[in-house]
């Protein structure tokens, strides 16, 4: 089955989505050297906000809470997080990230998703986590899917959605910056993408919440959703190690809770319970989520 709703050329909409990402919860089985990798990799600071384990973000928000507990590093098959994706606002601050990366020669894999460009790596642990800068004004429509994972762009050009980037061309957006500054306060969580039992009842269950259908590849094992406004990538979900594994361990390295936000109408999902002005409740793949409205 395919769900292709997604209009041409889209990126421009001012249509606000629904939902948002807040904190992110991981564990890991060194906080110490979890910190120093999140810290010096990706330019997050320590946020001293009083919180159990370590805030990391930017000078205006956290986006991240790591927690020590892990006795194991990421190992398969398990559902639970796939990858987090942290978006950058700007071609500057995504080309400035990869070159701080390849001066700490961090190993990554600048992909280009025409709807968006991905800069891809894993902590010491195995956690993977995606640098993101969404360009949806490339993109013009999907090929056949069924015959396989097909975009064009704008000027018409097929596009694999998997392809590399052009690493000098990247960088070369970033002559003059500091690539070892801080992640600029803009940056924001842009999308979860999880390892999922089965890729249906998955989407059924974030669809109470208030996500939408996008894409689904049933031959291909994977799926994701928008957030209301249009041409968007909020949540993810493959069964790529195969359907029907179990959640993680609650010893291994891996997510273990998120927040979203809501603007505009909370739905009264029948996953969820109240709690005080929140939801709460476990995902489809074992993970505690609460959901609550944007401040």
């Amino acid at each position: 089955m395919l769900h292709t709703p997604l209009s041409a050329n889209t990126g421009h909409s001012t249509q606000i989505d629904r939902l948002s990402w807040g904190v992110v919860e991981l564990q890991v089985t060194n906080l110490d050297r979890a910190i120093a990798f999140w810290t010096n990799a990706l330019g997050l600071i320590v946020r001293d906000n009083q919180v159990s384990g370590a805030a990391l973000g930017t000078q205006d928000k956290t986006l991240f809470i790591l927690h020590a507990g892990a006795k194991t590093p990421v190992a398969a098959p398990y559902t639970g997080m796939y990858h987090v994706a942290i978006g950058v606002s700007s071609q500057v601050e995504f080309s400035r990230t990869l070159a701080r990366l390849i001066h700490l020669k961090v190993q990554v894999g600048p992909t280009d998703h025409l709807l968006a460009k991905s800069l891809y790596l894993h902590d010491p642990d195995g956690l993977e986590i995606e640098i993101t800068y969404e360009t949806p004004e490339r993109f013009s429509h999907f090929g056949d899917m069924n015959q396989g994972l097909t975009l064009y762009d704008v000027d018409g050009n097929t596009h694999s959605g998997r392809g590399p980037l052009d690493v000098k061309s990247e960088l070369a957006h970033a002559a003059g910056v500091d690539p070892m500054a801080p992640l600029a306060d803009d940056s924001y969580l842009a999308h979860l993408h999880f390892k999922v039992a089965a890729l249906e009842p998955a989407l059924d269950w974030f669809e109470t919440l208030g996500f939408k259908r996008h894409l689904t590849l049933d031959n291909w094992g994977f799926a994701d959703m928008g957030a209301g406004a249009p041409n968007t990538h909020r949540l993810a979900m493959n069964i790529w190690a195969g359907p029907n594994n179990p959640p993680m361990p609650q010893d291994m390295a891996g997510l273990v809770r998120y927040e979203l936000f809501t603007h505009g109408e909370v739905l009264a999902s029948p996953h969820l319970r109240q709690d005080g002005d929140a939801l709460r409740g476990t995902d489809p793949t074992g993970v505690q989520v609460t959901l609550r409205p944007s401040k």
